[in-house]
């Protein structure tokens, strides 16, 4: 059966997040298979009776295939050395879904850690997606159709890791204008379970970037389309790269207008990491905290936040910054073209490891 718990989460990050237009809700806007062969000579020998052959062919089968059983169930899923980032680490994870248990000191927003059961709700989750909103004008770049990109409630087997369940879900990000920039994503909510921002160590994701349905524009593509709308070509360099970036929020909820987070905008590069699964690991002492009010972030440290219950975490596609060009356009109009980021991903575990 599968483990999973739910949380939820709210908006987003940082000043980027401050002009997604909404509040809580996530609301923007606005068959491995052993053989024994067996030796032709050991079938011929004339020196031993064909009961002796027999038994000694039996033994010969039972023997190889012990070993064999005996190696397949040494294998389990195995992470490879990381690569350490500023605040976090991205290992590659063999065996995927083979033989995986929860550790100890580890609660689990979401974790499917056998494949007895498939299709599992996801309970106290949630999502959302704009870009069903009716609009046409808005959304007619994106490379499908709206529904594509909906939130599922039911987590699905995934054949890429031993059949576990995993949550999917094309995560999508506007490059140009702040209104619903976060044209999508997906929260948990947590407030029952307690733990709080000082209770945790780790935060681990294991993550898989589908190229079915990834389109990320390049920066040179960037470049092209918006060299009438900035000012230099370099605006484009120091605020995106072209590659998966991933935002995900911790958060009190404290009121309607204030709230105390700790975040993160982790980035994986999809032409070396494409359709492989990863490890990524946070340590919470590294991630960004901040209080915020009516939009306006102040920042904190962990010490600040140490005593205060988590209740939500949200994930979100993100550019590199967080930002979007509306913050960099030197004169914004509704002509002003959209692009946007398209992640396809899987996460088939989302995990704090405690202290």
């Amino acid at each position: 059966m599968r483990y999973l718990i739910k949380i939820c989460s709210l908006p987003l990050v940082i000043c980027s997040l401050t002009a997604c237009g909404g509040g809580g809700g996530g609301d923007d806007s606005g068959n491995t298979s052993s053989s024994v062969t067996l030796s032709s000579s050991i079938l011929s020998s004339s020196s031993i009776s064909s009961s002796q052959s027999s038994s000694s062919i039996s033994t010969s089968i039972s023997s190889s295939q012990a070993e064999s059983s005996s190696s397949q169930s040494s294998v389990g899923e195995s992470v490879g050395s990381a690569t350490s980032y500023n605040n976090y680490s991205v290992a590659e994870i063999s065996n995927c879904g083979l033989g995986v248990s929860a550790a100890n000191k580890t609660f689990a927003l979401f974790a499917d850690y056998d494949s007895g059961a498939q299709d599992q709700m996801l309970l106290n989750f949630s999502g959302w997606n704009h870009a069903t909103n009716g609009s046409t004008t808005e959304w007619v770049n994106l490379k499908h159709t709206g529904s594509t990109y909906n939130y599922s409630s039911t987590a699905k087997m995934n054949s890429s890791c031993n059949g576990v369940d995993t949550l999917n879900m094309i995560l999508v990000k506007k490059i140009a204008d702040w209104d619903r920039q976060h044209s999508n994503g997906f929260e948990k909510n947590i407030l029952a379970s307690g733990y709080k921002f000082g209770d945790i160590e780790n935060l681990v994701i294991d993550v898989k970037i589908n190229s079915a349905k990834t389109f990320i524009p390049d920066v040179a593509s960037l470049k092209t389309i918006y060299a009438s709308y900035i000012s230099s070509a370099s605006v484009i360099d120091t605020f995106e790269e072209g590659k998966v970036n991933i935002g995900i929020t911790l958060q009190d909820n404290s009121n309607s207008t204030t709230s105390l987070n700790a975040a993160v905008n982790i980035q994986l590069d999809q032409t070396t990491l494409m359709d492989k699964w990863v490890r990524v690991v946070i340590p919470m002492k590294d991630m960004k905290f901040y209080s915020e009010t009516n939009y306006t972030p102040t920042a904190k440290t962990l010490a600040d936040l140490s005593n205060v219950v988590i209740k939500r975490a949200l994930f979100v596609a993100e550019t590199k910054t967080n930002e979007v060009l509306r913050n960099k356009v030197t004169t914004w109009n509704t002509a002003t073209p959209e692009t946007f980021k398209e992640m396809d991903l899987s996460f088939k575990k989302i995990e704090f490891q405690l202290k």
